[in-house]
């Protein structure tokens, strides 16, 4: 074999087996990708359960404001607007 066959074979090698080198980087990479992607999806999911809890405990305490500002008022209203005013 020639020198120069010899050393377009030893390119070409280096090659194929660098350009398996990289495609093993980029499938490892696009792995932890989509494990992240994963995680920020649970935590975004939780998320999305916290703010619902807490929109029902903002709509259950408007709730019972409301009653407790009716109560007030039916109490509190027949007496005369000075008595309130001092």
């Amino acid at each position: 074999m020639s020198d120069e066959i010899v050393t377009m074979l030893g390119v070409g090698a280096t090659l194929l087996a660098s350009g398996g080198t990289f495609a093993l980087f980029l499938l490892r990479l696009f792995g932890r990708l989509q494990e992240n992607f994963a995680r920020l999806e649970d935590r975004f999911d939780r998320l999305e359960d916290k703010v619902d809890n807490l929109a029902r405990d903002h709509q259950a305490l408007a709730r019972e404001v409301s009653e407790l500002r009716g109560e007030i008022r039916g109490r509190l209203g027949d007496l005369p607007a000075a008595a309130g005013a001092g």
